[in-house]
């Protein structure tokens, strides 16, 4: 059954950036200059469900798993993979081993046939990372209150990354910070920090697709941007309640 048209979020965020040099000092989003070979796409999606996933998400990310499927072996995903782990290295950020991009680690899930499925919200997430090769954050929007800040982790930098308790190192890698001031680091395109992360009572979130300027376009990034905003509106948000009937 068709669910009800959901009414658009309030969005706090700008949807697209193109060039960090051009952000103000005060500005609510800030990227530091000297990630000017960086392309993000931000959005932020309000009202989000704890509803369990329903047959037609299910189908939905079958359909995203059948197409990276058919997209893995290609050129084209295998330059946007060099291109993203290009990306971390510029930083001077080793993306191999375990510090792998976040969609890599999809990929192998894959091969594996234990692809991951965690909330409606984060499971469009991860079928679309997937199927465009490109890492995602998804966090939650209470944990940022004057300004998001993208830089690169300092030394000596870390956070919790899963509920074991193992940490990820941020030196150089590129960050997604919150907190009051905006420095405290939550996201990356590696792994997001157990603090970000979104829990099932979390029903605001903001969301960071990280690409390099020189290898996906400015319309392309939007694209994929808008696709898993919709997703999550359509598989993720709770409908609006129906107007009570008056005897």
């Amino acid at each position: 059954m068709r669910r009800p048209p959901v009414p658009e979020p309030t969005r706090n965020f700008q949807n697209h950036y193109r060039d960090p040099k051009t952000y103000p000092e005060q500005a609510m989003l800030k990227i530091v200059n000297e990630l000017d070979y960086l392309r993000l796409a931000v959005f932020e999606v309000d009202g989000l469900s704890v509803w369990s996933p329903s047959p037609e998400l299910d189908l939905w990310v079958e359909s995203q798993l059948q197409a990276a499927t058919q997209l893995l072996p290609t050129q084209e995903w295998e330059a946007r993979r060099e291109g993203v782990r290009a990306l971390l290295r510029t930083g001077g950020y080793k993306a191999s081993g375990r510090n792998k991009p976040a969609h890599e680690y999809l990929a192998r899930c894959m091969g594996e046939s234990k692809f991951p499925r965690i909330h409606p919200a984060v499971d469009c997430l991860n079928a679309l990372s997937v199927r465009i090769g490109l890492p995602i954050s998804m966090l939650d929007r209470s944990r940022f209150e004057e300004r998001l800040l993208v830089r690169l982790g300092k030394a000596q930098e870390r956070y919790v990354f899963n509920s074991v308790g193992q940490e990820l190192e941020l030196e150089n890698l590129i960050v997604v910070c919150g907190g009051t001031l905006g420095e405290i680091p939550l996201g990356s395109p590696v792994k997001d920090s157990m603090a970000g992360k979104i829990q099932e009572t979390i029903s605001r979130i903001v969301c960071i697709l990280y690409a390099p300027q020189n290898g996906v376009s400015e319309s392309q990034l939007q694209a994929w941007s808008e696709e898993l905003r919709e997703s999550i509106l359509r598989f993720a948000v709770t409908p609006p309640a129906s107007p009570t009937k008056q005897a």
